[in-house]
């Protein structure tokens, strides 16, 4: 007969202990994913379902399209894409300063459904300033449907601006202002897209003249190139994209 020592029993049951815990942490997670699947939301005094990208069995289901926004968005501002070396799919990344934690946490809880809600901190040399700082950031599971995503808004490994734009919605809009809006000494609002170039970003200013009649022009910032709201547009872009918008990123709006 084969006997086992208490110490190792007690490991064994230890074991078991945490595998049952783990399996069940999984299915809750299924559980409220599913129950996202099935959501309601009310906008503008309508009932709108929503199917978020839900795990069920090792399977994701469609974007929904406010993930799809989200990420858009997110993509014109500080959100990127990577193709991991042996990956045949994309993955998506987001940093943010520690002081923006809060908002961080918002656009990680957002996509809690392609992502396994676990982030990182770390500290490095601020090379302006010589002082420490510390950043948060996480990545996506990697998706074959973000490599939709890739092929739009990547050239090679540069980030551009896709030229078909219509998925910048108010939440999409929404979120690029949050991340690389500014408010000017004129209470204007600039865009700070200083990665994108001029065509790119002539591209997406003529694209916010044409879909929200926004008034805005291109501003040279060094060898960069940012695109200004004027103040008399601030109030109309305030009204599109304040119900989306994270109450710690309202002062961009002068809020």
């Amino acid at each position: 007969m084969y006997t086992v020592g208490l110490d190792k029993l007690d490991s064994l049951i230890l074991y078991f202990q945490q595998s049952a815990e783990e399996d069940r942490q999984t299915s809750l997670s299924q559980e409220e994913s599913n129950l996202r699947f099935l959501r309601e939301r009310r906008q503008g005094g309508k009932i709108e379902k929503t199917s978020g990208p839900v795990a069920c069995r090792g399977k994701v289901l469609p974007f929904s399209s406010e993930t799809k926004e989200i990420i858009f968005g997110s993509l014109l501002g500080d959100g990127k894409l990577e193709m991991a070396p042996r990956s045949k799919n994309a993955r998506f990344g987001f940093i943010q300063a520690e002081d923006k934690r809060d908002y961080f946490i918002s656009v990680l809880n957002s996509l809690s459904s392609i992502s396994s809600g676990k982030y990182r901190e770390y500290s490095y040399i601020d090379k302006r300033t010589n002082k420490t700082s510390k950043s948060l950031n996480f990545w996506s599971k990697a998706l074959p449907m973000l490599n939709e995503f890739y092929s739009k808004f990547y050239n090679g490994k540069v980030k551009i601006v896709p030229s078909d734009l219509s998925l910048l919605t108010p939440l999409a809009l929404a979120r690029l202002c949050e991340q690389d809006g500014s408010r000017g000494s004129t209470k204007g609002l600039y865009l700070c897209t200083d990665g994108f170039t001029h065509a790119d970003v002539e591209r997406l200013t003529q694209y916010l003249i044409d879909r929200y009649n926004i008034k805005c022009s291109i501003h040279k910032a060094g060898k960069n190139y940012r695109i200004y709201i004027l103040v008399k547009s601030v109030e109309k872009i305030k009204n599109i994209i304040l119900p989306y918008m994270h109450p710690s990123m309202t002062y961009k709006l002068g809020i």
